[in-house]
């Protein structure tokens, strides 16, 4: 059985069960007030016999005057009242024209009783007490017109009832489609991703309750796989173009080696030089894109990192392996919640960056002042024109063509910051270079 008709028949049967229950409800009210009617009109009729009981000279014969004798004979009515009273000595007296003959009383209190009963099949509502001087008095009324207005009640109740549980049904059936709806449009999305392998479907779910947070979370699933492909595509695209020319150098280069065998042993040592720094190149390109790519720091938890501590460090490790002069300056250093093996490659990136086209006896400096960090590098700088773009992945001004590298390292920096939820930079400085750093939230 499907969700949607789970829901729809637990929706039907609640409100169901709510008509039932109040229809019974009513009906027990309803019985409840009529006989209370006829059990005060049966005690008041008991009070009458005790007070005649009590005049004196009322009581003239069996049954004194008037108010014991029941109705002529004929068909009972509500109006129709039974008598009966035993005396002391077990003798019973009736009207004479009373064609109903109640039972003896049984065990008699002190105080009257009422009971319902039947006799020779008519319903009767009875009340049975003891009247002093005088024996046990039963009085009894017919509950024919009583039955019947409940007959005629419970018949409507019902059909109040089955409209209702028809109303529900329908009512169900509404819920459960307007509820699941949102699930239903969510089921043909996942299955059209699943069939097609295309992320761009959206569902369209314009509500504010869980159904519909679970919709844009979905959707906000679907456009961030739909940007992971894309990206994925993109680097696969840039990577190629870029393995490219590498390669093709490289095989120029083999072909050129194993064609001049009588190559003078110069010009062979050169040749291999070339292809070993070729070699190398490549190696730290394929490096830099597979970590781009997979970023195995994302699955590491976060935790504080102190960006004074972590440029002290960098620059420390970096003065040691390139012999240049590397200063930090850190005003009122922050701590940042992150990752510091990914915000570590970044520092290193942007050293590598500032070590790269900065002068061989320049000074490069690592500013820290809060959550943001940027290297300074006294080299050529960077044309306002391509400050936009130094970001990109595999982007290499033409400045920058010459120098060594891929064009990925600071795509890196970039992805590394804004999966820490912050920004990065390209500025120029006083007395000329360049300036790129990022900022990061802190945290305290």
């Amino acid at each position: 059985m499907s969700l949607r008709r789970r829901l729809g028949l637990v929706s039907a049967a609640s409100v169901a069960v709510a008509v039932v229950a109040v229809a019974a409800a009513a009906f027990v009210v309803a019985r409840g007030e009529l006989l209370a009617e006829v059990d005060a009109s049966l005690v008041e009729r008991m009070e009458v016999v005790a007070r005649a009981a009590d005049a004196p000279g009322r009581i003239r014969g069996p049954l004194g005057p008037r108010p014991f004798l029941g109705p002529p004979g004929g068909r009972p009515t509500f109006d129709t009242v039974y008598y009966r009273l035993t005396l002391p000595d077990g003798t019973a007296l009736a009207p004479p024209e009373q064609e109903l003959e109640l039972p003896s009383p049984e065990e008699v209190g002190a105080t009257p009783t009422i009971t319902d009963l039947r006799v020779d099949g008519v319903h009767l509502r009875m009340i049975t007490g003891r009247v002093p001087g005088l024996g046990v008095v039963q009085i009894a009324r017919p509950l024919a017109e009583v039955d019947a207005a409940l007959a005629g009640l419970g018949l409507v109740l019902s059909g109040i009832g089955l409209l209702g549980t028809l109303a529900a049904g329908v009512l169900g059936a509404w819920v459960a489609r307007s509820t699941l709806r949102p699930v239903a449009e969510l089921t043909a999305a996942a299955e059209e991703v699943a069939a097609t392998g295309e992320f761009r479907h959206r569902v369209d779910v314009d509500r504010e309750d869980e159904l519909g947070r679970l919709a844009r979370a979905f959707d906000r699933m679907l456009g961030a796989l739909d940007a992971s492909r894309e990206q994925q595509r993109r680097l696969v695209r840039d990577a190629g173009h870029e393995l490219r020319t590498p390669l093709t150098s490289l095989r120029t280069n083999i072909e050129l080696l194993a064609r001049a065998e009588d190559l003078p042993e110069e010009d062979r040592r050169a040749l291999v030089a070339s292809l070993e720094a070729e070699v190398g190149e490549l190696s730290r390109l394929v490096a830099e894109i597979v970590e781009l790519a997979a970023d195995r720091e994302r699955d590491e938890p976060p935790g504080p990192v102190d960006l004074g501590a972590l440029a002290a460090e960098a620059a420390e490790r970096w003065a040691r392996r390139t012999g240049r002069r590397i200063e930090v300056v850190a005003e009122r250093p922050g701590v940042v919640e992150g990752r510091e093996p990914a915000l570590r490659r970044a520092v290193d990136n942007l050293l590598d960056n500032a070590h790269k086209f900065g002068p061989a006896d320049g000074t490069i400096t690592i500013e820290v002042r809060g959550g943001r960090l940027r290297v300074v590098d006294r080299g050529p700088g960077i044309p306002a024109s391509e400050r936009e773009r130094v970001f990109d992945r595999f982007y290499r001004g033409p400045a920058a063509r010459a120098a060594p590298g891929s064009g990925l390292g600071l795509g890196i920096v970039a992805q590394v910051v804004a999966d820490h939820g912050g920004g990065v930079f390209v500025e120029e400085p006083e007395g000329g270079g360049a300036a790129v750093g990022f900022e990061l939230p802190t945290v305290g």
